[in-house]
């Protein structure tokens, strides 16, 4: 299986400031790679420099390849878009509590259209939460089309985010996250790493790039570590910690 995506001697600057330098890797088809590295090393702005967010005022040389739409980093904003809605990308920071009265339907459905056209009616929402998301011990929901994610818990907040994302654009060929278990409680850091789990054996053909400090996702099949000199691969095998319990022989949560 060939490479989703290559990055080849990243350097990001901001003013006379580096923030990255020395950054070369890939990602294969079916690779689930954890990046590593401690706080403020600059993890996030290789994420967002693969999705080409928060450009203004950073330099930034090197290639970013890929294998369908090309250099990222030559993109035109049509070419630029249409790469975008091709992603799963998830995001650090989660924006429902400023949204009003806006519900759970219109955060799916909104996902769903920028990636393939399909604005979901809220049946259509609730099948999808029933065929991703286990139901209460009383057989409630999670959340429903007609919740309103501003009245959330921080956990609830991610937990919908993750699933928006990886739910409508489970057919895309690199799925892209950023601290996926912030604010969680470990019911909901279980739920996400199975919805994660499940994505990615159901489309083997998909790449997986992830930041988190948290160690407790069975599926991962390497590691990166990014220091301030640069990125290397960790050549012991992952560890999955069971802080948060034991996963079965498929990498899922009960």
């Amino acid at each position: 299986m060939g490479d989703i995506l290559s990055i080849d001697n990243l350097l990001i600057k901001l003013k006379q400031r580096t923030l990255i330098q020395n950054v070369s890797f890939d990602i294969g088809q079916g690779e689930a790679v954890l990046l590593s590295g401690e706080n403020g090393i600059g993890k996030s702005s290789i994420l967002k420099s693969i999705m080409r967010l928060e450009t203004d005022g950073k330099k930034i040389e090197g290639r970013i390849t890929h294998h369908t739409f090309g250099d990222i980093l030559s993109l035109s904003d049509d070419e630029l878009q249409r790469f975008r809605s091709s992603i799963a990308y998830i995001p650090q920071k989660d924006e429902y509590s400023e949204m009003g009265r806006i519900q759970v339907r219109d955060v799916i459905s909104n996902s769903g259209e920028a990636h393939a056209g399909n604005d979901m009616s809220y049946s259509e929402v609730n099948d999808l939460i029933d065929e991703w998301l286990p139901r209460r011990g009383d057989n409630s929901r999670i959340f429903d089309a007609k919740s309103r994610p501003g009245k959330f818990s921080g956990g609830e907040q991610r937990l919908l985010q993750v699933f928006s994302v990886i739910a409508t654009r489970s057919d895309a060929d690199l799925l892209i996250i950023d601290e996926p278990l912030n604010n969680l409680d470990f019911v909901n850091a279980r739920y996400i790493s199975n919805l994660i789990n499940k994505v990615i054996r159901e489309h083997p053909q998909m790449g997986l790039l992830m930041i988190s400090h948290c160690r407790i996702f069975p599926f991962i099949t390497r590691e990166l570590k990014l220091t301030a000199n640069g990125i290397s691969e960790i050549s012991e095998p992952y560890t999955c910690h069971s802080c948060f319990g034991e996963h079965d022989e498929n990498g899922f949560y009960k």
